[in-house]
């Protein structure tokens, strides 16, 4: 099978990032048949429709998701699932809940998901949130990279248990240092990402959100703008690892008397300026001929592609079909 698409789609909260997620899942089970699975550091899922996803009481649900905000030790479970593996959750003999890892079937050469479908697509939500989730496991350990965890300090809660017996229980907090974000970075940049673009499957999707950076050269702060990853905006290395990648926006305006409040949500996949800092742009990355180039900017010749609730993001990838891209 050839190398999967890889899209990045990043842009700030409440742009319709997860919506879109659903909307492909379904446009792409109505295509193929393939069902998808979503790997989520965000809040959730609740933005796409309940029907969509998959659960042992909706066996029909075309979208398995794993939420894995607060995941201890994420490093093996996240690279298991660039491998087709998917988690699974037992009860282990100290009564608690366990992660196990569930190797998986193939078809062809295809990884084969719930209700023995096809996996065909895999989301990603969000670089910069599980970004977070690394970070977190670096702090909970106290894990030395290069320099300690700085900052260190301890707390004490007094607990009554169900027999009124009282004990304390004391907590360690640490603050990350630089190496820290450096390694979280890396791991996601130079491995993560790059190991989802080799899965068998038809695309991978991750999602993120934007930020301002500081410029490598000169310093000055908040001077790139781009996908956050942990720590800043990692322009150029984000962007350029991603066949594709696009900013969402929205634009509220109020229209008529009284007024109306209306929404405009807009996938940028040509580079344009930030409404504050005019004269600084936010990257994109389109990876077309430059004859599908000027195809896709005479389809959308404003350089976005608009957002309704008729039509999202599956138009991108319609036109990528349609091309062989």
């Amino acid at each position: 099978m050839e190398r999967c698409e890889t899209h990045l789609w990043y842009g700030p909260t409440d742009v319709g990032k997860t919506a879109q997620l659903g909307r492909i899942a379904k446009w792409h089970f109505d295509r193929t048949g393939e069902i998808s699975r979503l790997v989520s550091a965000d809040s959730g899922w609740q933005s796409i429709e309940p029907p969509l996803i998959w659960d042992p009481e909706n066996l029909e649900g075309i979208l398995e998701c794993w939420n894995v905000q607060g995941l201890p030790d994420p490093w093996s479970p996240l690279i298991a699932v660039t491998e087709g593996e998917w988690p699974k959750v037992v009860i282990g003999p100290d009564g608690k809940p366990k992660l196990r890892m569930l190797k998986p079937g193939f078809r062809g050469g295809r990884i084969i998901g719930a209700g023995d479908r096809i996996v065909g697509q895999y989301f990603f939500e969000g670089i910069s949130t599980l970004g977070n989730v690394g970070m977190q496991d670096h702090i909970r350990t106290q894990r030395a990279i290069g320099q300690d965890v700085v900052g260190k300090f301890t707390s004490t809660v007094d607990e009554e248990d169900e027999k009124g017996k009282l004990v304390s229980r004391v907590m360690t907090f640490a603050k990350a240092a630089q190496s820290h974000y450096g390694q979280v970075q890396d791991w996601i940049l130079l491995d993560l990402v790059p190991r989802t673009g080799r899965m068998p499957v038809s695309r991978v999707i991750w999602t993120g959100h934007e930020a301002k950076g500081d410029d490598d050269i000169s310093g000055i702060k908040n001077s790139v703008l781009g996908p956050a990853t942990v720590g800043r905006a990692t322009v150029d290395r984000t962007v350029q690892k991603f066949g594709h990648s696009l900013h969402l926006t929205s634009e509220t305006s109020f229209v008529g008397k009284p007024p109306k409040i209306v929404r405009e949500f807009k996938a940028w996949f040509v580079k344009h300026p930030d409404e504050v800092l005019t004269r600084m742009n936010w990257p994109t990355k389109i990876s077309l001929s430059i004859s599908a180039s000027q195809a896709l900017l005479a389809k959308f010749p404003g350089g976005f592609i608009p957002l309704t609730p008729e039509a999202g993001l599956e138009q991108f990838l319609e036109f990528l079909a349609e091309r062989g891209s």
